[in-house]
């Protein structure tokens, strides 16, 4: 149940005057706390809590401000909390007396759970940039797209491996539940045995077992037959790339180098403030999330008339929506972007700007690319992919590499729109406004390096797009501080 503002008493305690004696006035949270108003917090989370039943919640502006102090400091929760029944400084900008008690840790771990949801989390950013237009940080009319990836908090494994874990722990959920079934289990293949092994001994575990389990009442035994069943028939399982974290992917940050996890998309102002976020899985392509990112800034009420980003973004579909909404593109056009872009959507293709080379829909880049002129002097890049990969991949029938016989992918060269558009981008306003492209990746390493962004905190897409939003939510408040400042008014 949550408490009305009538029901939280004002402070009465005779210590209240240490903290001026002890936080001083240049301390960052005591700066955060005079310039950053965080009464928003109760009325958005209103809706999670019940008006009238339950026990008294802690009030969630303090559970708010918790997670807030999680992220500044990149802190466990048990570290939090453990840092704030000692330290003054958090206590005064806890709005706690000075003897005040700390909640538990495991608190914080239901208020993630079951108190923030994902409009909220877009709810909070857009408070945060309300409050720098309040306060007329925000005079730009610009923004700075780009990516940064976050490793998985899991250890990738091969199809055959993921699936062999899953059925490993199915039997032992019926060694711990129903141990009569057990004499069903079939043999078991070898270490050593293929995809191909191991899909059908896990479909005859699941058949052997399948009717028992259903008519018993064992939900948590339910629920994993049914899961690793709809992984088989639906032939998911051969995207998932650990059984912790199921929704994590590769990703290529270059030709040679992968990363396993997640990918947060940022938008960001001139000034540094954070505009619009998407969350996606390690293999998605970023110039996807343009038109989202644009269509979250312009509600977060910033007016956007530039968008400046990495040679990523420049594509047909892009082109086109900025034309739309008459913002202007700034990134460099790669002549097998321009290429690319003429490729069909549905095709699933996607040219990789890490790695410098074309992806497939199964996520595998190509091996090498050569450029070649027909006989009627039309240009073509080749694409060319792993046979072996190709003939094993599971997509080999839907694919237009599937029906090719030298696995090459032939994409014609840059068309007179994209000619046009290499010659915008030779202009010296041009040459002038990418120059401030460097500002993001400077964001993006502030979010990992000093708040823990560089891997993920749990498993799962919503906990990482949680740990983003709030990661993003503390940078933007320490902007708006530090934009507040004399010296840079």
């Amino acid at each position: 149940m949550l408490r009305d503002n009538s029901q939280i008493k004002f402070s009465l305690s005779p210590y209240q005057g240490l903290y001026e004696l002890v936080v001083p006035e240049d301390n960052l949270l005591r700066k955060i706390k005079e310039n950053i108003d965080f009464s928003f917090v109760n009325p958005m989370l209103r809706k999670q809590y019940c008006e009238n039943f339950g026990r008294p919640a802690k009030e969630p502006e303090m559970m708010f401000k918790l997670m807030f102090l999680k992220k500044v400091y990149d802190l466990s929760d048990e570290r939090l909390t453990g840092s704030a029944q000692t330290d003054m400084a958090y206590k005064y900008f806890l709005d706690l007396d000075p003897e005040a008690g700390m909640i538990d840790p495991s608190l914080l771990t239901k208020f993630r759970k079951t108190r923030i949801t994902e409009d909220i989390l877009d709810e909070m950013l857009r408070e945060t940039i309300r409050q720098a237009i309040e306060k007329g940080l925000i005079k730009s009319t610009a923004i700075i797209v780009d990516s940064t990836h976050t490793n998985a908090n899991a250890r990738p494994k091969t199809v055959t491996q993921v699936l062999r874990d899953l059925s490993k722990q199915l039997r032992r959920e019926i060694y711990r539940e129903m141990l009569e079934l057990s004499e069903k289990f079939p043999d078991k293949p070898g270490e050593t045995a293929e995809l191909a092994d191991e899909t059908a001994y896990t479909y005859q575990l699941l058949e052997s077992v399948g009717e028992d389990i259903l008519q018993s009442e064992k939900t948590g035994l339910i629920e994993l037959y049914e899961r690793i069943k709809e992984l088989l028939d639906t032939g998911r399982i051969r995207e998932i790339r650990s059984k912790t974290d199921e929704d994590a992917r590769f990703g290529h940050k270059t030709a040679t180098s992968t990363f396993f996890g997640f990918k947060s998309h940022l938008a960001m102002t001139e000034e540094r403030i954070i505009t619009g976020i998407e969350v996606t899985h390690g293999g998605e392509p970023d110039c996807n999330q343009l038109p989202a990112l644009l269509e979250k800034t312009i509600e977060s009420g910033v007016q956007v008339t530039e968008a400046v980003g990495d040679m990523a973004y420049v594509s047909e579909n892009n082109l086109d929506v900025c034309e739309e909404k008459g913002i202007a593109l700034f990134a460099r056009t790669n002549s097998a972007v321009a290429a690319a872009s003429a490729t069909p959507l549905d095709e699933g293709f996607s040219f990789n700007k890490d790695a410098g080379l074309l992806q497939c829909p199964a996520g595998e880049l190509s091996m090498r690319v050569e450029k070649r002129t027909a006989e009627n002097r039309n240009t073509y890049l080749n694409y060319f992919f792993s046979k072996r990969k190709c003939k094993k991949c599971p997509l080999c029938e839907q694919c237009r590499m599937g029906k090719s016989k030298g696995k090459c992918y032939n994409i014609t060269q840059p068309s007179e729109k994209n000619r046009q558009r290499l010659e915008f981008e030779n202009s010296e306003p041009f040459r002038e406004r990418i120059k401030i492209r460097h500002r993001i990746e400077e964001k993006n390493g502030e979010m990992k390096v000093a708040h823990g962004l560089g891997r993920a905190d749990s498993v799962g897409l919503a906990a990482m797009r949680l740990q983003t939003y709030f990661t993003a939510f503390v940078v933007n408040v320490k902007r708006i501080v530090k934009l507040l400042e004399p010296n840079l008014a």
